[in-house]
């Protein structure tokens, strides 16, 4: 009986071990999946929000109870950097849209074909890449 009861407590403190290091090992992949991307190596650059565009078309059906419909609006970013302007986006939803400022400054980061913007309180954004215009360089004057 006294074998059983050593028995009993060294199954039960392995089992405790085990909880305690499966717990460790998942909150520390928790904490990896969680790192903000700028915590990257990503080439962050000085830009500047040029403008946001806003386009409704179409419609967009949801199946609830019954079908329901909306007019959809995408909105776009245009960022400009000192060598090119970068069209962001679409974003479809209100509860999705970047707390920017029009013609204030940010910084931008490019994966890809998505672009790294940092909003006004710092957050990073991933929004994709859907257009790339080359900033003109100025001509020398003589």
């Amino acid at each position: 009986m006294h074998m059983r009861m050593h028995l009993a407590a060294a199954l039960l403190r392995a089992r405790r071990a085990t909880l305690i290091l499966t717990l460790a090992v998942l909150s520390s992949s928790v904490t990896l999946a969680a790192a903000p991307a700028k915590d990257k190596d990503y080439e962050w650059r000085d830009a500047k929000v040029l403008d946001i565009t806003t386009e409704s078309r179409g419609a967009a059906v949801v199946p609830l109870v019954a079908l329901t419909g909306g007019p959809t609006t995408k909105t776009y970013y245009w960022i400009q950097t000192d060598e090119t302007i970068y069209v962001l986006g679409p974003v479809l939803t209100r509860s999705h849209l970047l707390n920017v400022t029009l013609h204030g400054p940010t910084k931008l980061a490019i994966d890809g074909n998505n672009a790294h913007i940092l909003d006004d309180y710092g957050k990073d954004e991933k929004l994709r890449i859907v257009q790339r215009v080359a900033r003109p360089k100025p001509e020398d004057s003589k």
